[in-house]
């Protein structure tokens, strides 16, 4: 017997870092569930950390793509990508230490109205990984976010973003994504305070099964000629 599902009250956090680009398909993903999953009473985070310092912590420091590895990772972002009708490109500089575009990150979700921040993890994920500019560098970090902020805004942004108590935030939010040991790294809280973790882009069915939201698995839409044929 199956029971009675309650979506309302439970909580989807999302933890992103601009240096995969794989956050950047979580992100997008996460943004367009947000306000469904709201309309359900589900509250929705999407959080900056480390990913390189969570990673460590979990015993599974960056290492490059096995050569076995890299045609099938190639073709699975760019079809990811073209799915969510991202542009993108693999940056020349990888991986980059992105420490720095976090901490601006974090402070900016921290001490600006959230539709500010919704538009700057996105921007510094466009940037990298679309036009392959190197946000690990102040000046990367003002090509970046010169379409949200002016110059002078960003620089006062990169100044607080290095202060001792935004990097301890940072710490903290990246603790607190543990166990995770790459990125997107999802922690979905239902409504009977049930916690699972997932790893990636691609366990939406599963988050929302936990979520006790109701939704429409991945079906294959019949053809014209398969209809035609029932009615014979």
């Amino acid at each position: 017997m199956s029971r009675e599902k309650h979506p309302e009250g439970g909580k989807l956090t999302m933890f992103v870092d601009c240096v995969s680009p794989y956050s950047w398909f979580g992100f997008t993903n996460a943004m367009r569930y947000r306000p469904l999953l709201q309309a359900h009473g589900i509250s929705v985070d999407i959080v900056p950390f480390f990913l390189g310092a969570a990673r460590e912590a979990a015993g599974n420091p960056f290492t490059p793509t096995p050569k076995w590895r890299q045609a099938f990772s190639a073709q699975d972002c760019a079809m990811t990508a073209e799915m969510l009708g991202l542009s993108l490109s693999t940056p020349e500089e990888f991986p980059i230490l992105s420490l720095f575009a976090v901490r601006v990150a974090t402070w900016v979700k921290d001490h600006y109205p959230p539709e500010i921040y919704d538009r700057t993890f996105p921007a510094f994920s466009v940037a990298y990984w679309s036009a392959g500019i190197n946000i690990s560098k102040p000046d990367g970090v003002i090509e970046a976010l010169k379409d949200i902020f002016s110059e002078e805004e960003i620089k006062e942004i990169m100044e607080k973003a290095v202060t001792p108590a935004n990097k301890k935030r940072v710490v903290e939010l990246t603790l607190s994504s543990s166990p995770a040991f790459g990125a997107p790294w999802t922690q979905a809280v239902n409504s009977r305070g049930d916690r699972r973790d997932w790893f990636g882009n691609d366990r939406w069915e599963q988050v929302l099964y936990h979520l006790e939201v109701p939704f429409t698995p991945v079906q294959i839409t019949p053809s014209k000629e398969v209809g035609s044929k029932a009615k014979l």
